[in-house]
């Protein structure tokens, strides 16, 4: 695999479960999950509380990462609480103190926004909690920053990401015309690592031209709104092709687009990133070109399973404190099998399999995962402070990056073709 992957909910509310009541089995799996290995007791969580906190249900992405946080954990015997902010990080930081005071020592999450990633790891720190981020940090930060607690930060290569779907789409309008870019979130981490694999790849496109960037918010509603503002401005003739920085971004776009009378075969190509099922859909019948998936449910149960063999005693190589997650471009051509392998009711995973602890010599990541090379990856953000300096362990481990790199492709079995 090169590249990847709603019900209501409250801020505040426990999403108990997804499925149902769900009851764990011995031999893992819970509701959902039938695939995983028999739970050795090293890891066996015997209905301790796992908490997962995240934006929103009303969203197709976060409903995937639910879904696959709840399978996860249950196939490992634990209890799953899933806690929404509906992106508020005040929100979601009282959220995690709450969790904390309540006993619980193992929290994985997404953030809003990077502003309070810190905060959350400087109280997983005093109080022994195992904590795994994905998606924000804040620029020129790392997990090091914030003692042995916060033990992975976790996100696809965005701007690589950005960069293939970029020039996918401006391959499929034959290497020139007009784009309209819908950013996300300004400011979100993987917003401004879209933005710089997008602009990589107009570099090599002498012949494209953006005629408008908008951000989206990553949302719908405010993609339909800009992007009805720039068919307003430009017209929709003098609209070739649209990147959306997200599923629902493109989604937001499509609906504008529809609004102001495209048909269905006028449409230009337009292109998203997350891999929701609603966006597959779309694909299917021809109303976007495509979407690259860091498929949400895994990212979720693979973030949980870092967490937890920390907590049952697993050692972690400084480089594996910051990971890129792999995922899938989909298009026409296999969309299909996008939807029948990774979205609703399919679970290919053997989420036990996933753990270091319970399968020291034959554990497997499912999916391709690399390190991150922090200096790389925050350049393309902004210029180094002088007095930024690679946290000790991480540069001594800088040699070996390759190793870790081909420890990971190595052991890498299940769903690799």
């Amino acid at each position: 695999m090169k590249g990847r992957v709603w019900s209501v909910g409250i801020a505040g509310l426990a999403v108990i479960s997804l499925f149902g009541l769900a009851g764990c089995s011995s031999g893992g799996g819970g509701t959902g999950s039938g695939n995983s290995s028999e739970v050795p007791d090293s890891v066996n969580l015997n209905g301790e509380t796992v908490v997962s906190l995240f934006t929103s249900m009303n969203n197709d992405y976060y409903a995937s990462w639910a879904q696959g946080a709840q399978r996860a954990v249950e196939a490992f015997n634990g209890k799953y609480v899933g806690l929404t902010n509906e992106g508020d990080p005040a929100t979601e930081l009282a959220q995690f103190q709450q969790q904390v005071d309540a006993g619980v020592k193992i929290i994985f999450i997404t953030a809003p926004d990077p502003s309070n990633v810190p905060a959350m790891a400087q109280i997983a720190e005093q109080n022994d909690v195992c904590f795994v981020n994905t998606w924000e940090q804040p620029t020129w930060t790392s997990p090091f920053d914030s003692g042995d607690q916060y033990v992975s930060y976790l996100t696809p290569d965005s701007e690589e990401v950005a960069y293939t779907v970029a020039k996918a789409l401006f391959d499929e309008i034959g290497g020139k015309g007009n784009v309209v870019h819908l950013t996300g979130h300004p400011g979100a981490t993987p917003d401004q690592l879209r933005n710089a694999g997008f602009d990589r790849a107009l570099k090599e496109y002498p012949d494209i031209k953006v005629i408008a960037e908008q951000p989206g918010e990553w949302n719908r509603d405010d993609a339909r709104q800009a992007m009805a503002g720039i068919i307003t401005q430009v017209g929709v003739d003098q609209i070739n092709a649209v990147f959306g920085q997200n599923d629902d971004v493109g989604i937001g776009a499509l609906n504008a687009l529809t609004e102001a009378g495209v048909s269905t075969e006028d449409l230009p190509p337009i292109t998203g990133i997350d891999g929701n099922l609603s966006t597959m859909q779309l694909i299917k019948a021809g109303q976007m070109f495509g979407s690259y998936s860091g498929i949400p449910q895994y990212q979720a149960g693979f973030s949980f399973v870092q967490a937890l063999d920390y907590c049952k005693g697993g050692k972690v190589d400084p480089l594996n404190r910051m990971l890129n997650t792999g995922g899938i471009f989909v298009t026409a051509d296999n969309v299909d099998d996008y939807i029948n392998t990774y979205t609703g009711d399919n679970d290919p995973y053997d989420w036990v399999k996933m753990s270091r602890v319970a399968f020291p010599d034959d554990w497997d990541p499912q999916n391709e995962v690399s390190t991150i090379d922090m200096e790389k990856m925050w350049s393309l953000l902004e210029p180094k402070p002088a007095s930024f300096q690679l946290p000790q362990a991480y540069a001594d481990a800088v040699p070996t990056r390759a190793d870790v790199d081909k420890e990971w492709a190595d052991h890498w079995k299940l769903l690799k073709d």
